[in-house]
């Protein structure tokens, strides 16, 4: 058992200093957190320094039989998140199994193990914390502001923000670029203003110019993967799904998709309405934020409830409203008020 036990304490701690590596450079790289790059640095060092130096020479990487293993999606990152995600797990799994494996024999160097493995779960919360992608899981209404629904696009954002949406999309399909680009830069000091999220809607270009937190794409639009390479691993980009073939084939590459429509929209007339039906076949498959939408207000809203996988995207209910920012506030109380009675330690001042 002894050269067994050696050969799994040298896979794991290469496993999980590999995970560790992937992450301190994520950080150093592409988020420039040199604090946090530091912090993984630190504890590399510290995983090296307290295992024998040993235990290499058990090291039988062509006699191992689990190196054609492969998980279906080990080959897919959706975005940043998903990587750090990925690696963070790597290596906190690793450090368990080294653990365990450690106290199976007594080795000394166990409890510094575990304390590498706790400071990793602080670690990778932080990380994510500066992820925009990440943020959208505590993002659960995302508006729409279509120019064709409202006279005045930047103040129905500043009004929609200044109520508590998290995300902003302009959607303007009828203007020319230039006009579109004109108007986005406006709408995104709004939303910025408010500290909400802005996104552009099909114009990849036009989010990189303008520096925008991403960009949403239809099913015949610039491919994802595409998307990325122009904008970059920390920018958002969303896709529309209209049957569960396409939302398995989007989360592969996308941070979130949009999942409609729900009922029947002027805002896409021609798109088939899919019902929430399509949230049913979804279920228990989604591993991104999804946004159910087309049709939605504050009417339909609470019967569909039960059925969110995330949460909503609305257009109509807010561009037209008399008071959108009134409108914002009645749609996040009631999916409030949802979270609430789904646990009822979440109730308080507010709820429903």
């Amino acid at each position: 058992m002894r050269r067994g036990w050696e050969r799994l304490a040298d896979a794991e701690a290469n496993r999980a200093a590999e995970g560790l590596r992937v992450l301190e450079d994520a950080a150093r790289f592409l988020l420039d957190a040199a604090d946090l790059a530091r912090a993984l640095k630190e504890l590399r060092h510290e995983l090296r320094a307290a295992l024998p130096p040993q235990l290499i020479a058990a090291r039988d990487t062509e006699g191992d039989v689990g190196t054609a293993l492969k998980a279906g999606d080990e080959g897919a990152r959706a975005g940043l998140a998903a990587l750090l995600r990925a690696n963070a797990a790597r290596a906190a799994e690793a450090l368990r199994c080294l653990e365990e494996s450690g106290k199976l024999v007594s080795a000394p160097w166990w409890p510094t193990i575990e304390r590498v493995r706790y400071r990793l779960y602080t670690i990778e919360r932080d990380l994510l914390a500066r992820v925009p992608s990440w943020r959208l899981w505590q993002c659960r209404l995302y508006v729409l502001i279509d120019a064709a629904l409202c006279a005045d696009p930047p103040a129905v954002a500043a009004a929609a923000a200044r109520g508590g949406a998290e995300v902003l999309q302009l959607r303007a399909k009828q203007l020319p670029v230039r006009a579109y680009r004109e108007l986005a830069a406006r709408v995104q000091e709004a939303a910025r203003a408010h500290g909400a999220l802005f996104i552009v809607n099909d114009h990849v270009a036009i989010a990189r110019a303008l520096g925008a937190d991403g960009v949403h794409l239809g099913q015949d639009d610039l491919d994802p993967r595409d998307a990325r390479t122009v904008l970059g691993p920390l920018a958002l980009i969303g896709v529309s799904a209209h049957t569960a073939e396409q939302a398995a084939e989007g989360q592969r590459h996308a941070d979130y998709l949009g999942l409609g429509p729900m009922f029947p929209t002027a805002s896409k007339p021609h798109e088939p309405c899919r019902g929430p039906e399509l949230l049913d076949a979804v279920r228990g498959s989604l591993r991104v934020p999804s946004y159910a939408i087309g049709g939605i207000d504050a009417e339909r809203l609470p019967a569909l409830l039960p059925r969110l996988p995330h949460g909503i995207a609305v257009a109509g209910a807010v561009c037209r409203a008399a008071d959108p920012e009134r409108a914002v506030r009645r749609l996040l109380a009631l999916l409030s008020g949802a979270d609430a009675r789904r646990d009822p330690g979440l109730q308080g001042e507010g709820s429903p």
